[in-house]
């Protein structure tokens, strides 16, 4: 890992409450985390060029690009692990695609309507995905406002 990479990491963890730095090993935040600033630094295209899996896909406009730098800039923020501190402002389906970029499917999705978070009513989704390599599971939040029709 790059020095500004780990000083980052470090400085991410150690903000984190004892229930999310419990969770960091199970679900594989050092390895995702080290895909997000990989990503960010890289962008889209430097970093498909290099992906095992050509994520992110070719065929992504701008508009999915961004729902993608926005994951990772959360997921340097130590984003998602808890409910207490979920992913915000990404869909489902973009959601899904942040992880795809990490290699990793979705397989399980559990969804709390009416969720309550920063004043803001919408769902809470607790998505547990597979790496699609060695198989192991993390369970990560991310919370949807619902749409205003004001």
């Amino acid at each position: 890992m790059e020095s500004s990479q780990t000083a980052l990491l470090d400085k991410t963890i150690n903000q984190f409450s004892e229930k999310e730095k419990n969770l960091v090993d199970s679900n594989r935040f050092v390895y995702i985390f080290s895909k997000a600033w990989l990503y960010t630094k890289l962008g889209p295209e430097k970093y498909r060029k290099d992906d095992a899996f050509n994520q992110p896909p070719v065929d992504f406009d701008h508009e999915d690009l961004e729902v993608l730098a926005n994951g990772c800039r959360q997921v340097l923020e130590g984003v998602g692990l808890t409910i207490e501190k979920p992913f915000t402002e990404i869909d489902v389906m973009g959601f899904s695609a942040l992880f795809r970029l990490f290699h990793f499917k979705n397989i399980q999705r559990k969804c709390k309507h009416g969720f309550i978070f920063n004043g803001k009513r919408g769902a809470l989704d607790s998505i547990t995905f597979q790496h699609v390599i060695d198989g192991s599971k993390v369970v990560y939040y991310n919370f949807c406002e619902y749409p205003s029709f004001d």
